[in-house]
């Protein structure tokens, strides 16, 4: 165990976002040519899991390991870093190879496991003393979530078992999942870890009521990605309110810490201005013939998850990395984040553009292309970031 302790977790971290970088752009390449001996599912579920859980989750259990222990990483949650990067690993090893079989399914029981175990080792610390009640409430928000999102794919064997794996059942399953992990754990982490190092002096009761309605639309807005199906109106009904709440209480509590904006760098803000968009096309969903549209462009569905993963959680965590002294900020470091917010920037365009053209039967030259070339810009802001990343934690 001793050696485990020489583990550079914010490398580990950069490392993983390059690996996760180089898939995406074989995803990417494989929309433009064959890959012989390569199926393109294996490693879109590699690139989804090794994203949750070697990206994602890493880095924010290792930077919410820090708070739980006041700068350095306990015994505990070292184990659970250590077995993050077997069980991540293991599900992009064995994604790749042979998609959903019993060897990736047991390492993705065993990342379960260690979301579980995590998630003790938190409440079980006095991290509520160390920080201030909107982190710690985003931080327990985020954490009773991961949890919850477990439910979906243990629903998913049960589901095939009845002979329900071809219907909405199953597909609304993986959706609770996706939904739970994105907009619950990983969104309201990065919040909790970006309000941990802003100077609250004072939280108001005004502020925690608009705090606990943001957290708890949460549950409601799980039910968008239902209206596929079209499950009915009152199922309509609930997932507008959602919405509707999801973004006041979001620009409630956007003006009640306006004072902070200042505080925040250039690739937070851009972070918090991605986050009110996402929030806006959540309730454009609900419009019928929008949501209609929306779910019969698969570029728009993407364009949202990776609205919220690279335009959103991605740049909140590298900025506390930054903010830790973990990756040493300079001038390269400045010109880096500008140029990752211009390529998410003109990379979502693209995705949401292409479908708003396309009703005018209008087709963007060399589509595919430029989405590849896209992609491929991402890993020289990874291996960047990496050489700036401290050599010892």
């Amino acid at each position: 165990m001793k050696h485990f302790t020489t583990l550079n977790y914010p490398r580990w971290a950069i490392v993983n976002f390059i690996v996760l970088s180089i898939f995406g752009v074989t995803l990417r390449y494989m929309q433009l040519y064959d890959i012989p001996g390569i199926d393109y599912l294996f490693i879109l579920h590699a690139h989804s899991h090794f994203a949750f859980s070697g990206w994602m989750f890493f880095s924010i259990a290792f930077l919410i390991a820090l708070l739980c222990g006041d700068g350095k990483i306990g015994p505990g949650f070292k184990i659970v870093l250590l077995l993050t990067l077997v069980s991540a690993y293991g599900m992009l090893a064995s994604f790749s190879w042979q998609g959903y079989k019993p060897v990736s399914i047991g390492f993705s029981t065993l990342f379960v496991g260690v979301t579980f175990r995590f998630t003790w080792l938190v409440f079980k610390s006095n991290l509520k003393e160390r920080i201030n009640a909107i982190a710690y409430g985003f931080i327990r928000g985020s954490l009773v979530f991961l949890c919850l999102s477990t439910l979906g794919p243990f629903a998913l064997g049960p589901l095939a078992a009845l002979g329900l794996k071809e219907t909405a059942w199953y597909q609304d399953a993986v959706y609770f999942y996706l939904h739970f992990q994105m907009n619950g754990f990983m969104l309201l982490a990065v919040l909790g870890l970006l309000a941990s190092v802003a100077s609250v002096k004072q939280v108001t009761p005004h502020s925690k009521r608009w705090l606990n309605l943001f957290i708890f639309s949460t549950i409601p807005l799980y039910f968008i990605f239902t209206l596929w199906s079209k499950p009915g109106n009152l199922i309509w009904m609930l997932v507008f309110i959602g919405a509707v709440l999801n973004l006041v209480s979001w620009l409630v509590l956007c003006f009640s810490f306006r004072s902070h904006w200042r505080d925040l760098t250039f690739i937070e803000k851009a972070a918090i201005i991605g986050l009110t968009f996402k929030c806006i096309f959540q309730l454009l969903v609900c419009i019928p013939a929008i949501g209609d549209w929306t779910f019969l462009n698969r570029n728009l569905i993407i364009g949202y998850i990776h609205l919220l993963t690279l335009g959103v959680i991605m740049p909140l965590l590298i900025g506390q990395l930054v903010r830790k002294g973990m990756i040493r900020f300079c001038k390269l470091i400045a010109t880096v984040n500008i140029l990752y917010v211009i390529l998410v920037v003109i990379y979502l365009c693209l995705l949401f553009i292409q479908p708003l053209l396309s009703l005018f039967a209008i087709v963007i030259a060399a589509y595919q292309l430029l989405l590849f070339l896209l992609c491929l810009s991402f890993l020289p802001i990874g291996f960047l970031l990496f050489f700036k990343t401290k050599s010892s934690l």
